[in-house]
């Protein structure tokens, strides 16, 4: 089985920078996995806020991630800084 190469950074149109937290790493001393969904969500809901596309207390409008993918190339643990990338790999507004 080949192994999956990762995407060149100039594939995504926005990051959202952060850091680790020493609790973000688990008992082996990485990241544990679940941290990376945590990550996902809050670069979206940063894209979404610095866009003006998001306003919690009167907003109408709901944007909806239907699906996310994430596959490990290194591993991360405290205190790295990343640089979390998003991008839209299809758009169906009316669906």
């Amino acid at each position: 089985m080949s192994r999956k190469k990762p995407p060149n950074l100039i594939d995504f149109a926005h990051f959202w920078q952060t850091g680790t937290r020493w609790d973000d790493n688990d008992i082996y001393g990485h990241l544990n996995n679940t941290v990376h969904y945590k990550l996902f969500d809050s670069a979206v809901n940063s894209f979404l806020l610095d866009h003006n596309l998001l306003d919690f207390r009167n907003g109408e409008s709901v944007y909806l991630v239907v699906e996310t993918a994430c596959s490990y190339f290194a591993e991360l643990a405290y205190p790295d800084k990343l640089a979390v990338g998003l991008r839209i790999t299809r758009w169906a507004p009316h669906q």
